[in-house]
């Protein structure tokens, strides 16, 4: 956490000044490695506003949503809401349900490589997690 907080400290930047996309910096294929267990997580944030997650032996569908610029700290909002799920265990050994939300604050690198999410939008950074490095995006395939 200390790691991520110094990483983003001051870090800001608008969703149109991504070089990476014409599209919302969030589009893409994201993965985040626990560093505690080592665990993968991944996240794929499609154009249509559905998201396929991965996290252990957990795999979930869900719809999402993403404000189109930061607020005024640099946060964009993101919520979602599980469609499918495989009923399996997460890194965390939870299990979501179909129809469970989720708010997050998503702080990005100005390069868009990266972004580090929160539970709510405090510039101090105390309730965040990452960072998730984007491992493609919009422009390219996933094979």
């Amino acid at each position: 956490m200390l790691a991520a907080t110094l990483l983003f400290i001051g870090l800001a930047t608008r969703a149109d000044s991504d070089p990476r996309s014409l599209k919302h910096p969030l589009i893409g294929y994201w993965e985040s490695t626990l560093p505690d267990t080592h665990c993968l997580e991944t996240y794929w944030f499609k154009e249509d506003g559905t998201a396929v997650f991965s996290s252990g032996d957990e795999q979930l569908e869900a719809r999402y949503e993403v404000t189109p610029q930061p607020d005024a700290q640099g946060f964009f909002k993101l919520s979602h809401r599980v469609t499918q799920t495989n009923h399996s265990q997460d890194c965390n050994q939870q299990t979501a349900k179909v129809g469970s939300e989720q708010t997050s604050f998503l702080l990005f690198t100005p390069d868009g490589s990266r972004f580090i999410a929160c539970d709510d939008d405090d510039p101090s950074l105390e309730s965040c997690f990452g960072p998730i490095e984007l491992k493609n995006n919009a422009n390219k395939s996933l094979r």
